[in-house]
């Protein structure tokens, strides 16, 4: 995109190869924008109590300090509204970003501070910002208008700094104060972030990124503002000259939410694919891919903690299922897979993986601490109180094993597997001689399921493991 096209296959050497990992990082970036945008949408009881609070104390403090210096004149009254207009619309451009989001409002803010007089600039900066609020046609509520107006905050700072020093009118001289003073803005900045973190009882490090994201876009802008205004001694101009800027900043803007909505696009269409290649269509369990990845990610953690990272793997296997297949066909022999998937997932602790590797073979993945013999018996319960299929009982040949006493996770899935193959074989034999009784004391009859016991056998033929 922007770069120059491909006009014959000499060129394509040229072109870097979109890898595997540069896909996964710019479907995070496009998840945590998601996550961003949805952490904000939502309603936190704390967070709407701590934005109503803080909003109407701005505003009490925004409307004193404002009142103490009287009744404007008409050239400043104009300078206000025109700070009012320009603020409403400058705070409709903001950049979204992983890092967090900015308005990109910095120039006019630092304008306002020369052209107007310093207790005017906080209460015309609060009216513009509740006008852009009104603009955007929102459900109008006191705590709506509060949380909007939370976002002032950031203008005390460089009124306080700069009524301190007396540093009017504007000359680089005093570059030392307005350090100070953008300083200010930067440190209630955050300690409003500390209120609203305490608020909702999450670390103070989660806001670091959008806070730095922040405070490196207003020093990059806030130098455009104090160049207008050492400029000219025409406030109008100044305020314009200051502004000019922001409607190439509103372009960008615009065209990276386009972007930003692109790649959300894409990145659930992603995920809808990740998640399509890692489900099995016909159980809804995970798939032998996904089951393979999140074994390897056991054993990373079993191999780092041994003792607090146990693993357990239970392997089954659905018993009878060729005689309903031959019985009953495909779709009853489909419908007895579900019903083994059900029994393992309703059996299965919380937070364990059950997938289906393939045919009528499932895996159980459970990491934490977990009793492999009662894992095994609660199988074989929900099992045995599963409903029937075509009058075919839900059986499964169950083998078990566990880390430690096995040192790799690899291990403890081969001796799970080979436990589940000498099952199904002594299973199968159990079946055929019960069959042979019912054919000694009855004659031939339709097809049955016979539930077998429980029983283990190590290193079973190979032509019984099926």
């Amino acid at each position: 995109i922007g770069g120059p096209a491909v006009s014959n296959a000499a060129d394509l050497p040229s072109l870097l190869p979109v890898t595997a990992s540069d896909t996964s990082r710019a479907v995070e970036a496009a998840r945590s924008v998601a996550e961003a945008r949805e952490q904000r949408n939502l309603n936190l009881g704390p967070d709407r109590l701590s934005s109503l609070v803080l909003g109407i104390v701005f505003i009490a403090v925004a409307l004193v300090v404002g009142a103490s210096a009287g009744i404007p004149d008409p050239s400043t009254a104009l300078c206000m509204v025109l700070v009012v207009v320009l603020c409403a619309a400058t705070s409709k451009v903001v950049f979204e970003s992983v890092g967090g989001d900015a308005v990109a409002a910095q120039p006019l803010l630092v304008a306002a501070l020369f052209v107007l007089p310093l207790p005017y600039v906080p209460v015309t900066m609060l009216v513009g910002i509740v006008l852009a609020w009104l603009f955007g046609r929102p459900q109008l509520s006191v705590t709506n208008l509060a949380a909007e107006a939370l976002s002032g905050w950031h203008t005390l700072g460089p009124v306080a700094v700069l009524a301190i020093s007396g540093t009017t009118p504007a000359s680089l001289a005093y570059w030392r104060w307005y350090l100070l003073a953008l300083a200010a803005q930067f440190a209630i900045d955050g300690a409003v972030a500390l209120v609203r973190c305490y608020a909702l009882g999450i670390p103070l490090a989660s806001m670091v990124r959008p806070l730095g994201w922040a405070y490196t876009v207003d020093c990059l802008l806030a130098p455009v503002g104090l160049t207008a205004v050492l400029a000219t001694d025409q406030p109008v101009v100044a305020l314009a000259f200051a502004c000019t800027p922001v409607a190439l900043l509103a372009m960008v803007a615009r065209d990276r939410a386009a972007h930003l909505e692109q790649s959300l696009t894409i990145s659930a269409a992603y995920d809808q694919a990740l998640n399509l290649a890692t489900i099995d269509a016909l159980t809804d369990l995970v798939n032998r891919r996904a089951w393979t990845e999140a074994v390897a990610r056991a054993a990373i953690r079993h191999a780092a903690a041994p003792i607090d990272q146990p693993v357990t793997v239970l392997m089954a296997d659905v018993d009878s299922l060729k005689n309903v297949n031959d019985s009953f066909g495909h779709d009853a022999g489909d419908e007895l897979i579900r019903a083994a998937a059900s029994v393992l997932r309703l059996a299965a602790p919380e937070g364990a993986i059950v997938a289906r590797l393939g045919g009528d073979e499932f895996g159980l993945l459970v990491t934490g601490r977990c009793d492999a013999d009662a894992l095994a018996d609660t199988v074989r319960l929900h099992a045995a109180l599963h409903p029937t299929v075509r009058g075919c009982a839900v059986s499964l040949s169950i083998g078990t094993a566990s880390c430690p006493p096995f040192d790799a996770v690899e291990d403890a899935v081969t001796e799970a597997d080979l436990r589940m193959a000498g099952d199904k074989a002594v299973r199968r034999i159990e079946r055929r001689h019960a069959s042979s009784d019912h054919r000694l004391r009855f004659g031939d009859i339709p097809f049955t399921s016979q539930p077998a016991f429980p029983a283990i056998v190590h290193n079973a033929p190979d032509g019984l493991r099926n």
